[in-house]
């Protein structure tokens, strides 16, 4: 056998794994559900952590566990391909891919790329003040995020940070991590937000405003947390600008495929930041341009379209989800908050200590359920954890926000996994900068943010 095509010990000891928890569920069918849940759910997210197996491979070897031994109901094991976000990261696939063929990348890399000016550092500041605008106008951090990884490819070969270049990485992650990471600070932009708002309008009675939200939460995990993360940029990928772009080419007209597709996504785009009216899904908003765009004749994508997508961050995508509806229908996700709630020495805590030990529940059950399950199992229990530390309900609630918007691992968030597959990164590289980045907000960011909050008379 060549050496190219053995397997690793990594394989293998994944293989081993497999193995152990497949033998498990078949020959103790009678092991309670919920940890026949856990054993799959445990699997997974090692796979995931430690990334010794393909992202998408073990999804698919998720749905396999779960429904040869029947660990769950058909629609919650498949819940994934149902999701709004599965179908949002299909579209994004095929509008990335439009403005791939149509050139419309290029071209606005080239109207935009002067406005960076020629400094690096300008450059990544410029990318992470982007990603955060994009934010406000579009409520969904994957559809941001597929739309921006062709723009951000096409920028960074315009302004010559070739492929190998640490200013290539730079400018691409800086791009993708600051219309993420900072944006939970923005209600409606990212999925976690959104459940958070649901679940408190069904828990506490009222959801909470944009306004109150944005004021509460932006200064601090989202402006201070953007101008960290350039920061953070600037020192992993140090780099130097290779000289202005092109201004003769900034001033070339449109062609017509890049003109019809750009009108197209200008249409989207008003869709998307209209959804509060309308009441349309961001997903089917994207699902709708996706077809235009894969419709014989359009001239916006190649001849065989669906063979010019990269598939592999659908499955993985509609792997998470459905693994965070396990956790939440089998009862895991509840019991493991429990587990965790009563461990914390909440009862007689200082309020320096409270804000600290609620923003690591949320972070440490972001693990485990992945982001958008934390609001999902934790605001539920809001009213049991403001009676023992003598918070409001609200007050409670938002804390999550403190620990959901700490990523540790790219695997918690699908719209980071999906823009590092589209942009050929590294998840180790997304990994890098996630854990930098939760370290210097546990130490600089959130005792900051708890000031901030006495500052308003929250707690």
């Amino acid at each position: 056998m060549p050496a190219a095509s053995r397997p690793s010990l990594r394989h293998l000891a994944s293989l081993i794994a497999i193995l152990a928890v497949a033998a498990f569920l078949l020959l103790v069918p009678t092991a309670a559900p919920m940890t026949r849940a856990a054993s799959v759910i445990v699997l997974s997210i090692a796979l995931w952590a430690t990334g010794w197996l393909p992202q998408w491979l073990t999804a698919l070897v998720f749905f396999t566990l779960c429904t040869v031994a029947g660990v769950a109901e058909t629609e919650t094991i498949f819940a994934g391909f149902a999701s709004a976000a599965t179908w949002l990261v299909f579209s994004g696939l095929v509008i990335g891919a439009a403005i791939q063929h149509t050139g419309l990348g290029t071209d606005i890399a080239r109207r935009v790329g002067p406005r960076l000016t020629t400094s690096y550092p300008g450059a990544v500041a410029g990318v992470v003040a982007l990603g955060v605008s994009m934010a406000f106008v579009m409520p969904s951090g994957m559809g941001r995020i597929v739309l921006m990884v062709p723009i951000l490819s096409t920028l960074a070969d315009h302004l010559g940070y070739g492929e190998g270049r640490p200013g290539r990485t730079g400018l691409i992650l800086g791009g993708m991590m600051g219309t993420f990471l900072p944006t939970y600070a923005i209600l409606p932009a990212n999925v976690p937000n959104n459940v958070l708002m649901g679940a408190s309008e069904a828990v506490l009675g009222a959801p909470p405003t944009y306004s109150a939200y944005l004021w509460l939460h932006f200064p601090v995990l989202g402006l201070l947390k953007a101008l960290l993360l350039i920061g953070v940029m600037l020192r992993l990928y140090p780099d130097r600008a290779s000289g202005p772009p092109c201004q003769d080419e900034a001033a070339a007209s449109l062609a017509r495929p890049a003109r019809r597709l750009a009108l197209l996504l200008v249409l989207a785009v008003a869709l998307w930041v209209s959804d509060a009216w309308h009441g349309i899904s961001p997903a089917w908003i994207g699902l709708a341009a996706a077809l235009v765009c894969l419709f014989p004749g359009s001239g916006l994508m190649p001849t065989k379209p669906l063979a010019s997508l990269n598939m592999e961050s659908l499955f993985y995508v509609a792997g998470i989800v459905s693994l965070g509806a396990l956790a939440y229908h089998s009862g895991l996700g509840e019991r493991v908050a429990h587990v965790l709630l009563a461990a914390l020495p909440l009862a007689g805590a200082g309020d320096g200590t409270t804000f600290g030990l609620l923003g690591g529940l949320a972070m440490a059950l972001g693990t485990f359920l992945t982001l958008p399950g934390v609001p999902a199992v934790l605001t539920p229990l809001a009213p049991e954890i403001a009676a023992i530390t003598g918070w409001s309900p609200e007050a409670v609630t938002m804390s999550q926000v403190v620990g959901f918007s700490t990523i540790l691992l790219p695997y918690q968030a699908p719209p980071l996994v999906v823009g590092l597959l589209a942009a050929r990164l590294s998840l180790r590289t997304g990994a890098r900068v996630c854990l930098i980045m939760a370290a210097l907000s546990l130490v600089l960011l959130w005792p900051l943010d708890y000031l901030w909050w006495q500052l308003l008379g929250r707690i």
